[in-house]
């Protein structure tokens, strides 16, 4: 795990400009890679790296790395996981390695199949790819989304910028602060967080989950995408669990072997609920006792899922940690919470999840993690809300309202509130969205618009059960496991931390599509087929049935020990958040949240990371420059 960035140009100018840019840039990184830098340019096309040493650790592996033929350069965060197979492939076409690292494998494999090469990858990973002779520049991102990688087009014609951090292309070097893109900001709003490919500013762009970016010498731009989910996967034609289930066992095995791989210590975070168990019970299974796994609970804690996984930890006997820690020790992250958010982010379940970073990072340098369980095995009652009374969606909207109430009233049986909406997307994004409709309709309508090209919820297909089961479980992947690698990325790599995701490997999301996700939301029951596969390792009775996340009592400290903080920040008279906004708006929101008339900690968290990304990253930025 690394950080990359460069600049690359059709013409040769400015070249002190640019490695200068560059340089500033890697600074900003150094939290994801604190073991070495490296720095690469031929006057058109600047390279800057910050390495976190996972495989091979001698100087084989630093970056930037030149091909053994001099045609292309690389710099590479992440890991690629079936590079022993790809390694392997290549040796027999006469190439001669100089490293153990997946780097060179990347690197080669692009060299000698060109772009085509990325369809091959299974891992996670932001890349640059240059070809010297062409000057052809190209940017691909893993086919999840699991690493960032941010774009800017300009300031300078011919000119993008790229990096793992979207602070680092706000510098003065790389252009400054461009302006606000208003619409974009009307879904962080309501999401939380900034959806691909948008960010705050205009120029400024998140390469999309499985896509590439290629910049040519001519000044020419094109964007592909190299995977994407099925829209309408095939299930297995013979429905019969346990054959789904021995594929499913068989694919995860694999995956949690080549992500087990490493030359540094690697850990699990272990939970209460069934994701990350799972895949503690494979690494179990694989390496023995000596795997460690770790836990924090913090006393009183509603949400505290400790006991349960100290209890996963005794049944498969493995060396567990367990942090408990004061609801103090976690205010006090706040500030740093601040630092880490590289980019505006409003899921606060990031301060838990920074501190089990920070405890594991004492002991290991990689932890695995069950992220990605919810998204494609129907984790999240969202898609069981829909499925429930989805087929109401064939009727006219005045019908559906009238079934909703006639439900409500006992007149009718009842129904799920979701058949309310215009359509099954448009019920995902509003039970996605932390701002309610009222309180956006008080806001400049600059500020409250969404992009007209934003299309994550638009639902396209007939209304029955495979099309709304297919639809939630695509909107899961691409929208709320999005924030959910972003929080987890931003987090993990705070404490140079690498955090793999054994159950979003690519054969694993195969193996998930087999199973017939009408199927699922019919059975009303979450993640049947991770279920059975764990209680293979602890026994049904030891899996809980409910789910509790992982969050913190955010309401109540807004009315407690926060609340003098987020007047002063949110309200003060320097404040930027709320004259954009609209002050009056804002304030009558807090007023409302601190009375107890309405719980508001949602919206208030995302206007106050809004806040502390204007104040603690420009600044920064400004920093890192004269640094």
């Amino acid at each position: 795990m690394c950080g990359i960035c460069g600049i690359y140009r059709t013409e040769p100018r400015e070249e002190a400009g640019s490695r200068q840019a560059v340089r500033a840039m890697t600074r900003l990184m150094v939290r994801r890679g604190p073991d070495d830098e490296g720095y690469w340019d031929d006057g058109r096309c600047f390279f800057g790296f910050r390495r976190l040493a996972i495989l091979d650790l001698t100087v084989a592996g630093r970056q930037p790395m030149m091909s053994g033929d001099g045609r292309s350069v690389i710099v590479f965060n992440g890991e690629l996981y079936n590079f022993r197979e790809l390694r392997r492939e290549l040796e027999k076409t006469g190439i001669r390695f100089r490293s153990r690292s997946d780097t060179e494998v990347a690197l080669e494999a692009l060299n000698r199949w060109g772009e085509r090469a990325i369809e091959r990858f299974n891992g996670m990973f932001g890349l640059a790819w240059y070809q010297v002779q062409e000057r052809r520049l190209v940017l691909a991102r893993d086919h999840a989304g699991i690493k960032p990688l941010f774009y800017r087009v300009g300031p300078a014609a011919g000119q993008i910028s790229f990096a793992s951090q979207l602070n680092c292309l706000i510098l003065p070097e790389a252009g400054g602060v461009p302006p606000l893109r208003e619409d974009a900001l009307g879904l962080y709003l309501r999401l939380n967080y900034f959806p691909w490919p948008y960010t705050l500013y205009k120029d400024i762009h998140q390469l999309p989950p499985g896509h590439l970016l290629v910049a040519e010498a001519d000044g020419s731009l094109r964007c592909r995408a190299w995977w994407r989910l099925p829209e309408e996967p095939m299930p297995a034609a013979e429905q019969d669990e346990r054959v789904l289930d021995e594929g499913l066992a068989a694919a995860i095995d694999r995956a949690v072997r080549r992500q087990r791989i490493a030359d540094v210590p690697v850990g699990i975070f272990l939970s209460g609920g069934v994701d990350s168990p799972l895949v503690a019970a494979v690494a179990r299974q694989q390496c023995g006792r000596e795997l460690k796994t770790f836990t924090i609970g913090v006393d009183g804690w509603k949400q505290d899922e400790s006991s349960d996984a100290r209890r996963y930890a005794e049944v498969l006997e493995v060396t567990h940690r367990l942090l408990r820690i004061s609801e103090g020790e976690v205010l006090a992250l706040v500030d740093e919470a601040a630092q880490a958010q590289t980019e505006p982010f409003a899921d606060y379940s990031m301060l838990p999840t920074m501190l089990v970073s920070r405890f594991a990072r004492a002991e290991v340098v990689v932890a695995l993690s069950g992220d990605g369980g919810d998204e494609l095995f129907f984790g999240y009652e969202r898609p069981f809300s829909l499925g429930r009374n989805g087929l109401d969606f064939r009727y006219p909207h005045w019908l559906r309202r009238g079934l909703y109430l006639g439900g409500r009233l006992g007149l009718l049986p009842k129904r799920s509130g979701a058949i309310v909406h215009d359509s099954p997307g448009q019920y995902y994004f509003a039970v996605n969205s932390r701002f309610g409709e009222g309180f956006l309709r008080q806001l400049p309508p600059s500020v409250a618009r969404l992009p007209w090209d934003f299309r994550l919820y638009e639902f396209r297909a007939g209304v029955d059960y495979k099309s709304l089961a297919n639809f939630s479980r695509r909107v899961e992947f691409y929208g709320q496991l999005q924030m959910v690698l972003r929080k987890v990325d931003m987090a993990s790599m705070h404490y140079s931390l690498e955090v793999r995701v054994p159950l979003l490997d690519r054969e694993v999301i195969d193996a998930s599509l087999a199973y017939d996700g009408a199927a699922e939301l019919k059975s009303g029951r979450r993640k049947r087929a991770l279920r059975r596969l764990l209680a293979r390792h602890v026994g049904e009775d030891a899996i809980p049935e409910a789910k509790r996340g992982f969050g913190v009592p955010l309401g109540q400290w807004f009315r407690g020990a926060l609340r003098e903080r987020v007047e002063e920040e949110l309200l003060g008279t320097g404040g930027w958040v709320a004259p954009l906004l609209g002050r009056r708006v804002v304030e009558a929101m807090w007023r409302e949240h601190v009375n107890g008339q309405r719980d508001h900690k949602w919206a208030l968290y995302s206007l106050l990371a809004l806040e502390w990304w204007k104040r603690v990253h420009e600044r920064n930025s400004a920093a890192a420059a004269s640094g």
